[in-house]
């Protein structure tokens, strides 16, 4: 009897809310009539429910089932910061808010490994509207050829049949558009993920199921390696770079979409990602016979006109693509034209560069060391990268020259940069005691 008992208690433990203290706990699998779901092969790839959150209460939710990635938006006029945690992932949400600018909302989280139970703090209490994505994982196989950098060839991409394996087809039905401006987008998130094909699923599934959106938004996406994702399916309407998508705050016609998998406020894009967005934007401009200085009128835009290469804050408020790819974004159109100039064949007169006076102490170094350039130089990025040319770190250069690592033992090669330009490259050792 006492046994009948305790399984009693424990049933109800797991199909019901309750509240000890502070901590609450939430079922959405028994949660039938709080939820909205689409399925896709016995498996829920979309579902809502709605909460109602008390200030600093721990909310312990079972989701039923395994996610992928979630995103929270207030119902309330209330302004609250929410924390979220899981087994595997924390993150402070922030002001959690609704904004029709954003098209990757700071409230969307992609977990880093598939996840059943969340916790959630809100520091107001207010009802929130809570989504969960199901994106299942797959195995991302490599392109055979690698992206050439200067040919003005369409680069190599991951097609659209590889990247969504498994999930619901695009609504059907597209729009020609002829393409004047290239707007580049960052996806903000976690920069830690390095599943670049997940990111890439679940951001089809919030633009798709969340947002209402016939297809992903964006026309292409970069991941921080290179690899260059194609986005919104053409339907062979006409090519995919010339498919009118989703991305531009209402304004896309004559646009092409590219988001850079990543968050570039405060952290510089990889090489290899500029490298790729460099040859994708040559090949786009080239094919469309257009120069990096062209500017043509965009309806509703922030300026009387937009030029080829614009960022989404240009023709929208917002922060996107980020202050570091801001700073990078002359360089880029620099490299773009040199491309172009060089397959029309038009050569220009290249100046010897010049080598600027550095010292680095000390050298060899526990990790920790000062490095010391001419200000002419510019430097405003630098990397660390292995004798093979691995990139091991990437970021900004510090105003006073220090940077700190917890690289191992062994020999480096430290290089600085102005913007993209790599002005110096430089032998390090690092010896612990």
């Amino acid at each position: 009897m006492v046994s009948r008992y305790i399984l009693i208690l424990f049933v109800w433990y797991l199909t019901t809310s309750f509240q000890v203290g502070n901590d609450r706990s939430l079922n959405f699998s028994s949660n039938q009539d709080n939820t909205q779901s689409v399925t896709s092969e016995n498996q829920t790839i979309y579902s809502v429910h709605t909460v109602n959150l008390l200030a600093e209460d721990i909310y312990h939710i079972i989701l039923g089932q395994n996610y992928t990635a979630i995103k929270i938006t207030p119902l309330d006029t209330v302004k609250a910061s929410i924390r979220f945690s899981s087994d595997f992932d924390s993150l402070n949400f922030g002001a959690v808010q609704t904004d029709e600018n954003i098209d990757i909302p700071t409230s969307f989280a992609i977990f880093s490994q598939p996840t059943k139970n969340i916790k959630l703090i809100s520091d107001k209490s207010l009802a929130v509207r809570i989504e969960l994505f199901y994106a299942s994982v797959l195995p991302l196989r490599s392109p055979q050829k690698k992206n050439k950098k200067s040919n003005c060839e369409k680069p190599i991409t991951i097609s659209q049949t590889e990247w969504r394996q498994g999930l619901p087809e695009p609504i059907t039905g597209r729009n020609a558009t002829v393409v004047k401006h290239c707007v580049i987008h960052h996806s903000a998130g976690n920069n830690g993920d390095t599943n670049y094909l997940n990111t890439v699923r679940n951001i089809y599934l919030l633009h798709t199921q969340s947002n209402g959106w016939d297809d992903i938004g964006y026309n292409f996406l970069i991941a921080p390696n290179g690899t260059i994702f194609s986005g919104r399916d053409a339907q062979n309407v006409a090519d995919e770079d010339n498919i009118q998508g989703a991305h531009f705050c209402g304004k896309n016609g004559g646009t092409m979409g590219v988001c850079l998998l990543g968050n570039y406020n405060n952290v510089s894009p990889s090489l290899d990602m500029t490298s790729s967005l460099v040859s994708l934007l040559s090949w786009k401009l080239h094919k469309e016979d257009l120069e990096t200085t062209d500017e043509f009128p965009h309806p509703n835009s922030l300026s009387d006109h937009l030029p080829t290469i614009t960022m989404h804050r240009t023709g929208c408020s917002t922060q996107c693509p980020g202050d570091s790819t801001a700073l990078l974004i002359d360089t880029i159109r620099q490299k773009v034209q040199t491309e172009i100039d060089n397959c029309k064949g038009i050569t220009k007169v290249i100046l010897p560069s010049t080598v600027y006076k550095q010292l680095i102490y000390p050298n060899p170094s526990d990790g920790r060391f000062y490095v010391m350039i001419e200000a002419a130089a510019h430097i405003s990025t630098y990397r660390i990268v292995n004798l093979n040319g691995k990139e091991l770190f990437t970021g900004f250069f510090p105003f006073n020259g220090r940077i700190n690592t917890d690289l191992q033992n062994g020999q480096y090669i430290l290089e600085l940069y102005s913007e993209l330009t790599r002005v110096s490259s430089k032998k390090i050792q690092i010896i612990r005691p």
